[in-house]
């Protein structure tokens, strides 16, 4: 469990800018004139693809700007927000609501403070199931880069070659490498099958637990290294292709039903187990595809790079929860709501889970393709 200590998480409630409770949940974004367009990564021209990349490297040369501790840039800052909040944002109901926050707090900063234009990307990941060193998306010339090489699965090709990291996952410092391990068999159950599976069921809660346990971990599995560990992630920049992805099968779960899908939610605030796989109440739940002792976890795996991917307490230990975010989420108790506050750190406004629920509102403001 990440220390109390970090950031301002331990101060007055009023340091993180959450709202007192408030009922019944009210939207504060209504409106939407141009809506920004989210494409699959095959799709976007050689010319969008480096310009994308190009905006993410800005990010990572950028000064930090909103006094997150440890940050040297304002890559290290995006990836805070996650870091400090893993815990709540995993295995619990606001999984896709925050991605879905967290991945606008992403195109925020990739158009205002480095002037990004084009699409945003999703990688449509059952298209390279069996081919993942094939991928287009991990092309070293217009793509994010390949495989990790040596023990600890440096990535020392394309785009972010070389990329240092250093938010470590109790929020301390201390530099490792940006690193891959690819496999095959752990991005296979993200298969189409698996996710029509998704798709069947009938309440957010049971979708919400299909897509986490399922397309999600696959996702990170089949990447691995930087990818595998649940609060530092966000330092691989094929992160937020990734949920954008997985923010695309929840968008096409409630365009089945909007009518109700538009405002179902549910779900505990708190878990015990760790990001990928878990559920309400459950602990620790299998990664997809079979027990946690069969996962394929490749050779060198886990890396030696300084980030430990696995920093959480097995099921049946004790935690402890960060009051400075259980207190202030904003639902009057720990079943969540569309009045769930979202927090970025500063480097967006807060929002409501009910400010995220259509993408294609006001605050959002995309549409997929």
């Amino acid at each position: 469990m990440i220390a109390s200590s970090f950031f301002a998480l331990a101060v007055l409630p009023s340091a993180l800018g959450l709202p007192a409770v408030k009922l019944p949940y009210e939207r504060r974004y209504d409106e939407c004139t141009t809506r920004s367009k989210r494409m699959s990564w095959t799709n976007l021209t050689s010319t969008e693809k480096i310009e994308y990349l190009n905006a993410d490297l800005c990010l990572i040369s950028s000064p930090p700007k909103s006094g997150l501790p440890g940050a040297k840039n304002r890559w290290d800052e995006l990836q805070y927000v996650h870091i400090a909040q893993t815990d709540y944002v995993h295995g619990v109901g606001a999984f896709l609501p925050f991605h879905r926050y967290y991945m606008k707090v992403h195109e925020h900063v990739l158009r205002t403070e480095c002037n990004y234009t084009g699409p945003i990307p999703y990688w449509d990941e059952p298209a390279d199931i069996g081919k993942i060193n094939e991928a287009a998306v991990f092309d070293t010339e217009t793509g994010f880069g390949g495989n990790g090489t040596g023990a600890a699965g440096c990535v020392t090709d394309g785009p972010f070659a070389n990329l240092t990291l250093r938010l470590q996952v109790d929020l301390t410092t201390e530099e490792y490498c940006l690193s891959r391990f690819f496999n095959d068999r752990a991005l296979a159950q993200g298969a189409r099958a698996n996710v029509d599976a998704c798709m069947a069921k009938d309440k957010f809660t049971d979708a919400w637990n299909c897509l986490e346990a399922g397309p999600h971990g696959a996702g990170h599995g089949g990447v691995s290294g930087t990818m595998v560990n649940p609060f530092t992630s966000p330092g691989d920049p094929i992160f937020f292709l990734h949920h954008g992805y997985l923010d695309k099968l929840w968008w096409d779960w409630q365009s089945a039903n909007l009518s109700t899908r538009l405002t179902e939610i549910g779900g505990n605030n708190t878990q015990r187990g760790p990001g990928f796989g878990g559920f309400p109440g459950g602990g620790f739940g299998p990664f997809p595809g079979g027990d946690n002792s069969s996962f394929p976890f490749p050779p060198g795996f886990p890396p030696t790079n300084g980030s430990n991917p696995f920093p959480f307490p097995f099921p049946g230990q004790n935690r402890t929860l960060n009051k400075a975010f259980t207190d202030y989420f904003n639902d009057g108790g720990n079943t969540t709501t569309l009045n769930h506050t979202l927090w970025s750190g500063g480097i967006m406004e807060n929002v409501t889970i009910a400010d995220v629920m259509d993408p294609r509102g006001g605050f959002v403001c995309t549409e997929y393709f």
